[in-house]
């Protein structure tokens, strides 16, 4: 190698084996008092210099900021990029409730929230996502939601040129592996909880008893779980429904928007609600227009006959019993009482084990993946992992396993039917 001293401030040149150059300067102190030095390589002297001069404005620029962001935690930093989302629109109402949440108490509640950013080092981040592990509080999901707000946030600093370094780049990979080991399951835990076909059963025939005294439902929620049961819709989707969205002729449904409670962020007024309906795009912002199963297409009829508003196509078609818009909460509330009275107390989930059922059904009725997706608006990848149960639950004496049986397709001709249902 060739070292070369350029005239004098403007560092040295190095041209290397290959054939490239590498150019070094310093140009000043870090905020600790040792000299900052750029190094960058090239392939020509000239090229170099523009370079150089490029990363010598981005250390200007950083330095100017470091006067602004100096002492900023973690939580100030992760907050102060919330903000900056907030203000670009680039997540949902419902999404800045979540995010909020997750630097309020996973984050900020802990010292590891109250240390400057400058000081955090890979270590910390490392200490910080085991010790959130090892107390065994926390889902998968919710400590992987630390690791990206905590990363995107230090990348977000970094593009601003308010910081030089990601400490959870280097380990994030690591981290997202040792999250993943929570997630793994026993031979009789299922692997997407979905309803037994005798579950559904239970289920349809508990959330359609009529009140005889009344001659209505005798749950309100019942025809609107049936509603998610067969159309596999996500019960945001479903709240934003009116009735000009229903093709009844046709056997059509048109499923556009998604509706769901966050916190109301503009009182105007010390007694105004803390949480809002927001409406907004599904999840994935992809409209949608599916054929109603006729099972479906008989609930919709039946909402329509009994809690119909005056034929008024505007009008939601998931409401209360006083007329008011409904709520994913309130629908929970209501589901969780019918599955006690129908015997299924172990039923987990919440309102999306309907949309998993769903999905899976038409897997076992020979649709492909491409066309479950499609059909309940989601990724392939998502549908395949999330939504489709492989796995059947048997009940032998009284307890419950999960059995991955032998395909039809491979016996008989593919006309054999499994007992796995009971």
């Amino acid at each position: 190698m060739e070292k070369k001293r350029n005239a004098k401030g403007e560092g040295s040149f190095v041209i290397n084996a290959d054939g490239t150059v590498t150019h070094r300067k310093s140009i000043g102190y870090k905020a600790n008092g040792n000299r900052k030095i750029l190094t960058v390589t090239a392939g020509s002297k000239a090229a170099c210099i523009r370079e150089m001069k490029r990363k010598e404005a981005a250390w200007e620029k950083q330095k100017n900021a470091e006067n602004i962001v100096a002492g900023t935690t973690i939580l100030e930093l992760c907050e102060l990029h919330l903000k900056y989302q907030m203000e670009q629109s680039e997540l949902k109402p419902k999404s800045i409730d979540r995010r909020e949440c997750t630097i309020r108490k996973h984050i900020g509640e802990y010292p590891f929230g109250k240390m400057q950013i400058q000081a955090v080092k890979v270590a910390d981040i490392d200490n910080h996502v085991t010790g959130l592990i090892q107390a065994g509080q926390l889902s998968a999901s919710s400590i992987e939601k630390v690791v990206d707000v905590l990363n995107s946030a230090y990348n977000w600093a970094i593009m601003r040129g308010e910081l030089e370094f990601n400490p959870v780049a280097p380990i994030k990979a690591t981290l997202m592996k040792r999250i993943q080991k929570l997630k793994q399951k026993s031979s009789n835990e299922a692997d997407v909880k979905v309803l037994s076909s005798e579950e559904q059963r239970l289920f349809e025939e508990e959330a359609c008893v009529i009140d005889k005294a009344t001659g209505r439902p005798k749950y309100a929620a019942g025809l609107y779980g049936m509603l998610l049961l067969h159309t596999g819709m996500r019960c945001g989707e479903m709240l934003a429904l009116c009735w000009k969205d229903v093709d009844m002729q046709g056997g059509f449904l048109t499923i556009e928007k998604s509706c769901s409670m966050a916190k109301n962020r503009n009182k105007e007024k010390e007694d105004s609600t803390n949480y809002i309906m927001v409406e907004g795009t599904t999840k994935n912002e992809k409209a949608r227009k599916i054929k109603l199963t006729e099972e479906a297409l008989n609930v919709l009829k039946q909402i329509k006959t009994i809690y119909g508003v005056n034929d008024d196509e505007n009008a939601r078609i998931v409401r209360t019993r006083t007329g008011k818009p409904n709520t994913a909460t309130n629908l929970e509330h209501g589901m969780a009482t019918i599955f006690r009275h129908a015997g299924l107390t172990e039923l987990k989930g919440g309102l999306h084990i309907f949309r998993r059922t769903f999905a899976t059904r038409m897997y076992e009725n020979g649709a492909r993946v491409k066309e479950i997706a499609a059909y309940i608006g989601d990724l392939e990848s998502t549908t395949e992992q999330y939504y489709i149960a492989v796995r059947k639950k048997i009940v032998e004496d009284g307890e419950a396993k999960q059995i991955v049986m032998v395909p039809a397709s491979m016996k008989d001709g593919g006309k054999v039917k499994h007992e796995y249902d009971k």
